[in-house]
């Protein structure tokens, strides 16, 4: 079995990517018949009115991440990586998403994951006058253990900021 090298993370901000996106989406496809979630993770084509139906099941507005918020998510982030093992190898803070590059660590990416999540959302909440739900439910966290894979997701991860004018590593917690 192939060595992990670290994982890509990626989180969502609330309500800017629902189901049925044009853009397709990774939500479970509800089956009428069974009454059951069917096809998990899997990328389904967008579906306009399933798209509306999510919309209207809403019970806050999207979350778009400011350059204020940006600020708290950077700081936020430089203290969780102070206190693991692990190390943010790349990292992006866009308006409707965070991409983060971490390297291997023993302990579950799931549950890693939930904590960055939840240590986020709490900073946001005590550092702006923001109280409402910042990310979506779940994250997409890609295991790599192709070093080619892994020098790749680097180059397109900073890319996001040097579209954004912001260089290879804008943030405090780059090495």
């Amino acid at each position: 079995m192939p060595q992990t090298i670290g994982y890509h993370l990626v989180k969502t901000t609330y309500g800017t990517w629902l189901p049925g996106d044009e853009r397709g989406h990774w939500s479970s496809i509800f089956d009428p018949v069974t009454w059951q979630f069917i096809e998990h993770r899997k990328l389904h084509p967008g579906q306009p009115a399933r798209k509306e139906l999510s919309h209207e099941l809403m019970k806050d507005a999207p979350f778009h991440i400011s350059n204020h918020v940006s600020k708290v998510i950077e700081q936020t982030l430089a203290n969780c990586q102070a206190e693991s093992e692990w190390k943010i190898v790349a990292g992006a803070i866009e308006p409707t998403h965070l991409h983060l590059l971490i390297t291997y660590t023993g302990r579950s990416i799931d549950q890693t994951a939930r904590w960055l999540s939840s240590r986020m959302t709490t900073d946001i909440h005590r550092n702006t006058a923001y109280s409402g739900p910042v990310w979506t439910s779940g994250k997409w966290a890609e295991s790599i253990t192709d070093e080619p894979h892994w020098r790749n997701l680097i180059s397109y991860v900073e890319q996001h900021n040097i579209r954004r004018g912001l260089g290879l590593r804008p943030y405090q917690f780059l090495p």
